[in-house]
């Protein structure tokens, strides 16, 4: 029997993050088999990964890898899924649309970005170069993932445009503009390698929110 199917999966067939969650023993071994292949991933590409690879990264018998992850595409798409879920989940967890002050939403919401992408910049990088082989269901659901975090941002600058902090003439295309410069340090890495991981966040963000604070400091 398969243990790990039955337990409710959300849109791809992951345990929902709830603190019994973590104490199942067939979630962290999932756990574990999304890490040990995301590095295989990075390391030799999705395609040149076989099921065998995983397995003997996980010391897993290649039988009872199946008994966690239904397929390799299975794993690519949790791997996206573990990148998106804890930036969401942050904004919730800090109550960052609660704010009453739009800058402080703003500068607090980049800086914790920023050091979400820089600390995973490999994760990063792998899905950027492997979206391609992601099934049209699931490219669609990251695709979303990626609009949600746009929304967050359109809303709080939205906002404080309303309120006359911010200026820019579209929010919606100013969120867009931000979050890829998020993404920045992980697509330009090998031309920034003479700053150090704060110099990096201090400019990055310095940068990103004099785009919409005309006399940000």
């Amino acid at each position: 029997m398969k243990q790990a199917k039955t337990v409710k999966r959300n849109s791809v067939g992951r345990t929902p993050k709830t603190a019994g969650a973590f104490s199942d023993p067939a979630e962290k071994r999932r756990l574990l088999i999304v890490k040990k292949a995301t590095r295989l991933f990075i390391k030799k590409g999705y395609s040149q990964t076989t099921m065998r690879d995983i397995a003997r990264a996980t010391n897993i018998n290649l039988g009872n890898l199946y008994n966690y992850i239904d397929s390799k595409e299975d794993i690519l798409c949790l791997s996206f899924e573990d990148y998106h879920d804890p930036a969401m989940e942050w904004f919730e967890r800090e109550g960052i649309m609660k704010l009453d002050d739009p800058r402080q939403q703003l500068e607090k919401s980049v800086r914790r970005m920023l050091v979400m992408i820089y600390d995973v910049m490999n994760e990063i990088l792998m899905m950027y170069r492997e979206t391609r082989v992601l099934p049209p269901k699931f490219l669609k659901i990251v695709l979303q993932k990626e609009n949600d975090l746009i929304s967050v941002f359109e809303k709080i600058i939205a906002g404080g445009a309303a309120k006359k902090v911010f200026h820019v003439r579209d929010p919606f295309f100013a969120a867009n503009m931000l979050v890829f410069q998020l993404s920045l340090f992980p697509l330009r890495s090998w031309n920034l390698k003479k700053y150090t991981r704060e110099e990096y966040l201090d400019l990055a963000q310095e940068t990103i929110i004099k785009a919409i604070i005309s006399d940000a400091g």
